[in-house]
């Protein structure tokens, strides 16, 4: 009996590792790929973890001048830190995470306990929107703000899928690239950072490698504080646009307000972008601190 324990725990050993792996590479898959479309340039990995050369922060990432994001203004709206011991600054990396994630859990109850109901049948024609769940992802980078949600549900619901674009109230191109910006705002800030780079598991690691030093951890705290910016700061533009596009009588005003949105070159697309590359960035150091124990 006590054999057939051991057995039965080694067995469920494996298969977390399998699962966790198996989820960690979905997600690095799909994040080269979005990197890929953005074009945005990822931080070497090389020397991350170097005692003689501290890691790069979020002001060496590239930057463009025409994104409509201050960078330098984001650096000083941080509160200033003070390079301590490895256990405060890990403290300090670990007080982020937990707020963050618990102000994700409080947004996402207080919007489930109003049990609103939207209809948007778009969102049955891509397999990433399967399960409320996937929807969710969606409301959530509207800040779960119903009265723009209905207002994304008025326009997503004016695409016609049975007709050419032309004749369609909305072209799908369009509808399908908003909904899959909505999309990425939140889930590479929740989905792959805050719940997987992030988790207790790599968390774990990095305060027990020896090789991890304290301005290493400030730099992921920095990183992680710089992309929920973003984040907050692209939501603030979403609805702008959303609310906007909305009030528009005829179809081609409507589209040009949403086309602020999707445009490769616009600011949302480029701010996206380097959330993307923060991400890695984020992946990079933690991976490192893994491999190097």
């Amino acid at each position: 009996m006590k054999n057939f324990g051991i057995i039965l725990l080694c067995v469920l050993s494996v298969v977390f590792i399998i699962f966790y792996w198996n989820q960690d590479m979905g997600y690095r898959s799909r994040l080269q790929e979005d990197l890929a479309f953005t074009k945005a340039q990822i931080v070497a990995e090389e020397g991350l973890f170097s005692e003689n050369e501290p890691v790069a922060d979020f002001k060496s990432l590239p930057q463009d001048e025409n994104d409509g994001v201050e960078y330098t203004e984001l650096s000083e709206d941080l509160p200033p830190v003070l390079v301590g011991s490895k256990e405060e600054s890990f403290d300090e990396l670990e007080r982020v995470v937990r707020e963050s994630k618990n102000k994700f859990l409080d947004a996402n109850f207080q919007f489930t306990q109003g049990k609103h109901q939207f209809s948007i049948p778009f969102f049955d024609r891509f397999a990433k929107f399967d399960g409320e769940d996937k929807k969710d992802i969606v409301y959530a980078s509207l800040g779960y703000d119903i009265r723009v949600i209905k207002k994304l549900e008025t326009l997503i619901n004016k695409v016609d899928p049975n007709v050419p674009s032309y004749l369609s109230g909305l072209d799908k191109g369009i509808a399908s690239s908003l909904l899959d910006i909505l999309y990425n705002v939140t889930y590479y800030v929740r989905e792959v950072v805050l719940n997987n780079h992030l988790n207790l598991f790599n968390l774990d690691k990095m305060k027990n490698n020896d090789a991890v030093i304290s301005d290493n951890i400030i730099a992921v705290k920095d990183l992680l504080e710089t992309l929920i910016q973003l984040r907050e700061k692209l939501i603030f533009k979403l609805h702008r646009y959303i609310v906007l596009a909305e009030s528009k009588s005829n179809k081609a005003a409507m589209e040009a307000e949403l086309r602020k949105i999707i445009d490769q070159n616009g600011e949302i697309r480029q701010t996206l972008g380097r959330m993307m590359v923060i991400t890695k960035t984020i992946e990079d150091l933690v991976n490192v601190a893994s491999e190097s124990q």
